[in-house]
């Protein structure tokens, strides 16, 4: 496994001056070192959530690459979500408020429910998607997590090969003529393909994407199903630990240290980063998902699945 290097500098200790300038700098350098380090997980946490080749994989490969620990509790990972989930919501804000609109109007007034019906199914059939994940992400997560704890890279490599087929199964699925249109029975296959999206490896929206297009939804239909799934799951994910946190705040590990000033820079600086990174993403997805680019996502997927099971099944 590769290290980050740390550099120390040699100053000769001359004296009492000397040694204080030593150790300094030393320590001027290991605060640049994980400036650095959070620069980048936040990048890959962005670049990744939304394109479909799973963030959690990516962000767990380059914590083994480079020896980088930044799993110290819930936190962090909350928090670079929420850069993406912000980024998403910004992105799509028209589309929400206009779902958001005509649910509220198709209740209460009823006079709009001809114009509105469209809208207000589709967000029940948001709601019907997210059951499954929900039903997952609280009853299994724990059981999930501690197969990860033992053979971290093997699970990442096994969802990320099971990613890299599905999008080469729908790899000509381009359907620009497809149906517009979200059926019930459409939610509950997508919902039923994103309960397995905990799985570290497995891409939410490579799943949800691979769904639709299954299911002879176009391009533009799925895609934009699969960003409206993220914000109900994101917020169901900040929920369950909020809970947790309350119920038993003395044994949950945040894993933030509040009297570090600079903990609070570095997850700032890797949430910030993961916005503006998701950001981008999202500003060529569609382009890149019109031209018929899945193959090249499932073959980029595959490649990095079978680094991460090899080096899982050496590392046993």
């Amino acid at each position: 496994m590769i290290q980050i290097f740390k550099c120390y500098v040699y100053i000769p200790e001359i004296n009492e001056k000397g040694a204080t300038n030593d150790m300094f700098i030393m320590t001027e350098l290991e605060n640049l070192t994980n400036f650095l380090k959070y620069i980048l997980l936040g990048i890959v946490q962005g670049l990744t959530e939304v394109l479909p080749i799973s963030s959690s994989g990516h962000v767990a490969i380059v914590q083994s690459i480079l020896g980088i620990n930044t799993d110290q509790g819930i936190l962090f990972l909350i928090l670079i979500n929420l850069g993406s989930l912000i980024a998403i919501v910004i992105h799509f804000h028209r589309i929400i408020f206009r779902l958001i609109k005509n649910f509220v109007l198709f209740i209460f007034k009823p006079s709009t429910r001809l114009e509105t019906r469209a809208d207000y199914l589709y967000c029940w059939n948001i709601v019907i998607a997210s059951i499954p994940i929900g039903f997952s992400g609280f009853f299994l997560a724990s059981s999930i997590s501690s197969i990860y704890a033992d053979n971290g890279l093997l699970v990442v490599g096994v969802g990320l090969l099971a990613t890299a087929t599905l999008l080469y199964i729908v790899r000509n699925s381009s359907y620009s003529n497809g149906r517009q249109e979200i059926t019930v029975r459409d939610a509950i296959s997508i919902g039923i393909g994103q309960m397995f999206a905990p799985i570290p490896g497995l891409s939410r929206s490579g799943i949800t994407t691979s769904t639709g297009l299954m299911r002879k939804l176009s391009m533009e239909t799925v895609l934009v199903f699969s960003f409206m799934l993220y914000i109900p799951v994101s917020l169901g994910s900040f929920a369950k630990y909020f809970i947790e946190w309350a119920i038993s705040p003395s044994t949950f590990d945040i894993g933030f240290n509040v009297n570090d000033t600079w903990s609070y820079f570095y997850y700032l600086i890797a949430t910030i980063f993961s916005f503006f990174a998701t950001l981008f993403s999202l500003k060529y997805i569609f382009v890149w998902f019109r031209k018929g680019k899945l193959i090249y996502f499932s073959i980029y997927t595959f490649i990095i699945g079978m680094i991460a099971l090899i080096a899982g099944v050496i590392s046993i």
